[in-house]
């Protein structure tokens, strides 16, 4: 590469607020696309919505350090609620979703992946993948509800 052409990557990298190789955030855009894995929404709902989120407090939106930060300082942005769907002896839903189930769906989409045991959504909260701390082990029921659900979507 030429000298001219070095500065210009150089003046571009300092332009896009890169330093010493980090720019610290990555803007994503605002034509995001979950992967296109049919995922049971009536399982989400009716089981990993009370079982997992609201159970864990995933999305209480309390500090990090007590262990509940996803309304505002994660990637994964869920939001509280204490209302509950009314689901089947199936496990289907009945009646209106939740707003904040349906918005916790939409959030969770991007982090599921179509092998559950490489999924984000799966091996962060038992803390094999980034996350400041485990919220579970892979033998509690939580681990296994998303497991279950993410093969499902999977097959």
């Amino acid at each position: 590469m030429t000298r001219a052409g070095l500065l210009g990557v150089l003046v571009l990298a300092q332009a896009c607020g890169v330093q010493n190789g980090f720019s610290g955030t990555v803007d994503p855009g605002d034509n995001l696309v979950a992967p296109d894995l049919p995922l049971d929404e009536d399982f989400f709902y009716c089981r990993i919505e009370p079982e997992v989120i609201q159970r864990h407090g995933c999305a209480t939106g309390e500090s990090g350090e007590s262990g509940h930060c996803h309304d505002s300082r994660s990637a994964l942005r869920l939001i509280d609620s204490t209302e509950t769907a009314t689901c089947d002896s199936a496990g289907h839903i009945m009646g209106k979703v939740p707003d904040a189930f349906s918005a916790n769906l939409a959030a969770v989409r991007f982090f599921v992946q179509g092998d559950p045991l490489t999924s984000p959504f799966y091996l962060r909260p038992i803390n094999q993948a980034s996350h400041p701390r485990r919220i579970f082990d892979d033998k509690d029921p939580a681990a296994k509800l998303i497991e279950e659900w993410i093969s499902a979507g999977a097959n």
